[in-house]
């Protein structure tokens, strides 16, 4: 699969997808006017390599701000990606934030638990 980037804005994150390597990232802020027109190429993507992952994927986030509907976009991404598991395959995620942002790392903390996934949270 070729390489997804998706520059960052002021108010969309940088998504990198490298499905030949197994490895997502998103950095940044996230409000997009328009969530699902934002994060369409990205979930066409990341469903395209579900069909097809890697022995061990990894989703990585470093996000400084996200609104609600970017929280639900990433509740479907991991959803999506999880899938991978029933395949046999590895799904790892990483959350990484600051010591002192305690609403970043209190989503983190959510989503960790909502979600059940191989979930782990690093300080910068």
């Amino acid at each position: 699969m070729q390489t997804l980037v998706i520059p960052q804005t002021n108010e969309t994150p940088e998504i990198v997808l490298d499905g030949s390597k197994g490895i997502f990232s998103f950095a940044g802020k996230s409000f997009p006017e328009n969530v699902n027109d934002f994060y369409n190429d990205t979930l066409k993507y990341l469903e395209a390599y579900v069909l097809q992952p890697k022995d061990n994927t990894t989703l990585e986030f470093r996000w400084l701000y996200f609104n609600t509907a970017t929280s639900k976009m990433i509740v479907k991404i991991i959803m999506l990606l999880k899938t991978v598991n029933k395949s046999g395959k590895s799904l790892r995620i990483q959350w990484f934030c600051s010591p002192d942002d305690d609403l970043i790392i209190e989503k983190g903390n959510e989503f960790a638990e909502l979600l059940g996934a191989d979930f782990s949270i690093h300080y910068l």
